[in-house]
Parts: C-alpha cells; structure tokens; sequence
C-alpha cells in the first residue's frame, strides 16, 4: 500500500510555517507517495476558495511525483456557524476535531449535521473508545453506518494515539469490526514530520485490515 499522510498545515492555517509546495516537496524528500493538505477551516474564512485553487494548482503541478489531496479540518468546539457547504464541495475529504472535547458540540446533533457532508470525512484529534463511554453508545458501529473514517494522529500530542497503538485489546476491536482508519503526521512545520511513526502507523492499521484507501 502507499504510505499516505493525509493531515498537513500550511501557512493557509493560523499555526502552520510552510507553503504547500514545501510541505510536498517534504513529503516527497521522506518517501510518501499521498499527502493530504489539511488546513484549519476556522483559519481559512473567506479565503477557502484561494486555498482550494493552491492545492488543486499544487495537484496539477505535481501529478507526475505524488498524489496531493486537498482536506480540510472543521472543527467542533463548538459547530462553526459560518462555514458555508457550496465553498467546500471541491475538497478531497474533511477530518471533524476533537469530537471527544467536554466543549465540542452534542454528539447527536453532530450526527444531523454531517449528512450534509458528501466527501470523505473521519474523526480526527478524537478518541472514539472514550466518547462511545461518555454518550453509552456503540460508536463504531455509528461511524461505520455514516461511513466516517478514525484517523490515527501520529503528532505525539494526543493520548489516545500511544493508548491505541499499545492497546492490543482496543485493537482487536477496531478489526474485528472493519472500521475504516487513516494515518495523519499533524504536521505544521516540516521538522515535525517523523516519517518513521508515520510508517510504523501505516503498518499497523494495515494489519488490523481496513486503511483507507483514495486510489
């Protein structure tokens, strides 16, 4: 499978260093072969449509070395009232943050207001085994009706990362039942990038048996 890395901030983000041409040409440098630009919705405002153009440009310029796709993060602490869904019907697909946060928005009215999203989405920054507890539901099972992939976030600044890949228990879980993953570097300045986390990551996902595949 290829090694993908679909969670990387540019200087579209509030918090992000690089340009999008650096951050592939990283990625390239490093051996991935899909990267995913992933910029902060609530950063972006009225210039998500110059950054869809960047990455689509960047798409086309380096069609021939790497798949570049074009994400976007949303997030939910609480639902942002202003993103408008015709701005974003070019992206790729779209990771929801924090969900698992006390100050995120009500489960169940997130689960209303993510049938209005048509591409590819998944929870990232989340730990889904801890919010399943919270609201007494079977969250894998929601996630997999409502096709939303878990991202695995390899930054090193979230627990449930370093729970997940040592929890033989929890990983038993998520293969049995066939939930869809996904492997993101969270990466806002190329000196981030750990590559071989990232790997280590992929491999792992890859043997519990349903990482998420875009081509």
């Amino acid at each position: 499978m290829k090694l993908i890395d679909l969670h990387n901030h540019t200087t579209f983000s509030y918090d992000g260093v690089n340009s999008c041409e650096e951050i592939i040409e990283n990625a390239l440098s490093k051996g991935i072969e899909v990267i995913g630009i992933c910029d902060h919705q609530y950063s972006l405002g009225s210039d998500i449509g110059e950054y869809i153009r960047t990455v689509n440009e960047c798409k086309r310029k380096y069609k021939n070395k790497i798949e570049v796709l074009c994400g976007l993060e949303i997030g939910t602490r609480p639902e942002p009232r202003d993103l408008v869904m015709s701005s974003i019907k070019d992206i790729d697909y779209c990771l929801f943050e924090c969900l698992d946060s006390p100050v995120s928005m009500d489960f169940y009215e997130f689960l209303e207001w993510v049938k209005l999203f048509d591409m590819p989405k998944g929870f990232a920054h989340t730990d889904i085994f801890s919010l399943s507890q919270r609201y007494g539901i079977d969250i894998i099972k929601i996630m997999k009706e409502n096709n939303i992939f878990w991202e695995i976030n390899t930054s090193g600044n979230y627990t449930y990362y370093y729970d997940f890949i040592t929890n033989k228990e929890k990983q038993e879980i998520i293969k049995k039942s066939g939930l869809t993953l996904s492997v993101g570097s969270d990466t806002h300045w190329i000196k981030d990038l750990n590559v071989n986390k990232l790997k280590s990551c992929q491999d792992l996902i890859e043997k519990l048996g349903n990482p998420i595949i875009f081509s």
